[in-house]
């Protein structure tokens, strides 16, 4: 069994959109959760991401305020909408890479 370090080294909040559709109309509901980078995890608000599985993260800025990042994984590429700028972030979870 796996023991986490539980100290959080950065967090970037991310934006999930989820469309209901009733009878009626279309609505759109937005909820705003975090991406968790930890020295050994990233975790999202639904997964867990083990270090040792994810090969990379890239971001992708919109001409608005938000922009895509991307975690790269053994599983496959996620993508989050997100409002700051993930530069920290993603050399944050470099340097630990490197380590």
């Amino acid at each position: 069994m796996s023991t986490y370090d539980n100290q959080l080294i950065h967090s970037l909040s991310y934006i999930s959109i989820q469309r209901v559709v009733d009878r009626l109309e279309q609505t759109c509901h937005e909820s705003f959760h975090s991406i968790r980078l930890y020295n050994d995890r990233i975790t999202t608000s639904q997964r867990t991401f083990l270090l040792e599985h994810v090969f990379d993260l890239s971001y992708r800025p919109f001409s608005g305020q938000t922009g895509l990042f991307y975690l790269h994984t053994n599983e496959g590429v996620f993508t989050f909408e997100i409002i700051e700028e993930p530069d920290y972030f993603i050399q944050c979870f470099k340097e630990i890479r490197n380590k």
